[in-house]
């Protein structure tokens, strides 16, 4: 049986209700929302939601292979990819569309370094790479590459006494 939480309200706090407790990054605070999850006594499990600084969609983009059900990083080779992410160039007065390796080959930059340190570049090319407008070509995954978020994972509070329940709306304020 799960040991019953109360705040310092007096109010039981349950697995499953809505909870608010202070979160520390060095000497900032923030206040997180979250829901508690299990409490044993000495520390609770609390599933994160929102927080003052950062909104709930903090979990990242994951990969898998749907064959094997493995984890997979699409960006570490180009294996994942029916056509990897990339850019292209189009020329704002002619419309010529190009790469980025042909605008690299046509218009390369190049950097004065000195002791002294950036000297400044080549301005001719700087401008001629200026007349093209840039625009993001997003990549296709191959057919067995799925892409997930993952859940979030429950934090372990031991400070247990700062855990406040948040009450549910009442019927009168909807």
């Amino acid at each position: 049986m799960t040991e019953v939480l109360i705040d310092v309200a007096g109010q039981e706090i349950r697995p499953g209700d809505p909870v608010v407790y202070p979160q520390m990054s060095g000497r900032s605070v923030q206040m997180v929302l979250g829901t508690l999850v299990s409490y044993n006594g000495k520390s609770a499990k609390i599933e994160r939601q929102e927080g003052t600084r950062w909104s709930a969609g903090y979990q990242r983009t994951r990969y898998r292979d749907k064959r094997t059900g493995k984890g997979i990083d699409p960006y570490a080779s180009d294996k994942g990819w029916e056509v990897k992410a990339h850019y292209l160039y189009t020329h704002k007065e002619t419309g010529e569309v190009i790469s980025e390796e042909e605008l690299n080959r046509r218009h390369p930059i190049v950097a004065n370094w000195s002791a002294y340190g950036y000297r400044g570049q080549n301005d001719a090319s700087w401008a001629a790479r200026h007349q093209y407008e840039r625009q993001y070509v997003q990549g296709v995954l191959k057919d067995y590459v799925e892409e997930y978020r993952s859940a979030p994972t429950p934090v372990t509070i031991h400070n247990v006494k700062n855990i406040v329940k948040v009450p549910a709306p009442s019927k009168e304020s909807k």
